[in-house]
């Protein structure tokens, strides 16, 4: 019971969608939790993670800056603002070269900045940990974090290939990866409310 009220507090806590994503997800024992621990609570130490720290400031001071430049001029912001997408269009198509992988799978689950849920080829005991590598479509950011697992159970419903409904919360995972998951929620909440009032 005390898991599912974890799960709950999740859910008030931050907004959840449902998306497609590419997943890896690794079983861990003890001894792995306490190294990969430590390699993510270390995040700024890591050169490629240093990189995207400084292109997420950039970005936000980018914005910030077009935004002050519409004030007086709206056509050169707009062209700043294209150029900008141009750069990540191609920034993105060099990321998932980058992350191709075979042993990723997409995946539709329910996403927030606290937690996962999908149907799973395979079965995980409750409370134990997984390392899982989340790939969002839309910029081909990958979140990675360690998970516990709420719960695992098989619904009557579910497909052959995938019988099992897997909950999970993050545990261990760095500060810009979080804000990294908490933005495309938030990008793809709004994108979906959108949709729903041009219908």
């Amino acid at each position: 019971m005390e898991n599912m009220s974890e799960f709950n507090s999740d859910q008030r806590e931050f907004f959840r969608i449902n998306d497609m994503v590419f997943i890896e997800l690794t079983p861990l024992d003890n001894s792995d939790i306490k190294s990969l621990s430590v390699s993510i609570k270390d995040y700024s130490d890591n050169e490629e993670n240093k990189e995207k720290s400084q292109l997420q400031t950039l970005q936000t001071a980018f914005s910030h800056l077009t935004d002050q430049i519409n004030q007086q001029d709206r056509e050169i912001a707009r062209a700043l603002r294209l150029l900008d997408e141009k750069i990540t269009l191609l920034t993105q198509g060099f990321q998932r070269q980058q992350n191709a992988s075979e042993n990723k799978i997409l995946t539709s689950v329910s996403l927030s900045g606290g937690g996962i849920s999908f149907l799973s080829v395979d079965n995980h005991a409750a409370k134990s940990a997984v390392e899982i590598r989340i790939e969002l479509r839309s910029s081909a950011t990958i979140i990675h974090a360690i998970a516990n697992v709420i719960a695992c159970e098989k619904p009557y419903d579910a497909p052959k290939e995938t019988p099992y409904y897997l909950r999970l919360i993050f545990s261990h995972m760095s500060e810009c990866d979080r804000n990294a998951l908490i933005k495309h929620t938030l990008s793809r909440q709004a994108e979906i409310l959108r949709s729903a009032n041009d219908k």
